[in-house]
């Protein structure tokens, strides 16, 4: 399809290795609508049958993209540790968000899902900013070119040098920057990956297992090591969080902005875009790498300096992309 001005750009690498048009899973939380309610929206823009299960999910079959599950956030529902969960999640409907969740969808279908959020917004939807307890957010799940590919790792790469970058850039919410989800990567982490050589991802899961201990980062790699390296992965790391494997990278970080005039998933979609243009872009990331390594050996550097150095390469190098 020709791209418009509110079009989604492509990736830098649309294929995966086996020629196949790269595709990405999309979750978005929110409050203010019910699961029934999002289901029969849902069903009316995409088409199929909405079916509700009785314990907070509703599955929305033979949509335009497949089938589309609707719930309270499954993480916190399997929570029997919460009293709010145990005393019925009803009660605290607006502080819990509610997910849809997709099959992996090709980027014209992404586009063409993006039409629900200002339905969603219509039918009252909240997104993160709408209270101070709303700390919700969007999460991407693309797929990767193929788990040893020099793509995938440098884009893992990338991502570590533009963290805080991406995070000044998406203003998070408060509520999501104090919450156990989008955690930033160890310090140790970056500047292992930025210092280190790697000829495969489990050259990368080798030095992850050292600094990563849960699945609430920002950019959650486990359930692509899994996938890619299920033996290994079982030996390297304890995790308690059930991983799931996927094929995909899971981006957890951008907030989602809902019910906010002009706001569409194009803003999470950039945000991960930046990561792999990055990624594409081999000088730009050799010099990120290098700034890396003088700002870590420095005595006393603040983050902001970093935050600003990112934003002076980006600039020099003509990579920023635009929202």
């Amino acid at each position: 399809m020709t791209d418009t001005p509110n079009s989604f750009p492509p990736l830098p690498r649309e294929k995966t290795a086996e020629g196949k048009e790269r595709l990405t899973g999309v979750e978005v939380e929110f409050a203010g609508a019910t699961e029934a309610q999002t289901g029969e929206l849902i069903a009316q823009l995409f088409g199929g049958t909405a079916t509700d299960d009785g314990q907070h999910c509703v599955t929305i079959s033979d949509t335009a993209f497949g089938d589309i599950h609707v719930e309270l956030d499954i993480t916190l529902r399997k929570r029997n540790d919460l009293p709010f969960v145990k005393e019925g999640l009803d009660a605290f409907r607006g502080v819990i968000p509610v997910e849809i969740v997709t099959p992996p969808l090709s980027r014209a279908q992404i586009e063409q899902f993006d039409t629900l959020c200002p339905a969603l917004s219509g039918a009252g939807a909240m997104g993160s900013r709408s209270g101070v307890l709303l700390g919700f957010g969007v999460h991407l799940n693309p797929e990767v070119v193929a788990p040893d590919d020099r793509f995938t790792l440098d884009t893992i790469i990338a991502y570590a040098m533009l963290e805080p970058w991406l995070r000044m850039k998406e203003e998070i919410d408060a509520t999501r920057r104090v919450m156990p989800f989008v955690e930033t990567w160890p310090k140790g982490f970056v500047s292992a990956l930025a210092g280190g050589s790697f000829d495969s991802l489990a050259d990368v899961m080798h030095v992850a297992a050292q600094h990563v201990a849960s699945r609430s980062q920002s950019l959650d790699l486990l359930p692509l090591f899994k996938h890619a390296e299920p033996d290994l992965f079982d030996e390297i790391f304890d995790i308690e969080d059930k991983t799931s494997p996927r094929p995909t990278f899971h981006f957890r970080l951008p907030d989602s902005r809902i019910d906010e005039a002009g706001w569409s998933l194009l803003q999470a979609w950039q945000l991960w875009r930046q990561v792999e243009c990055v990624a594409a872009n081999a000088d730009l990331l050799d010099a990120l790498r290098a700034a890396w390594a003088t700002h870590d050996a420095a005595w006393f550097s603040r983050g902001s300096e970093w935050i600003d150095t990112v934003d002076r390469l980006l600039d020099e190098h003509a990579a920023k992309v635009d929202t």
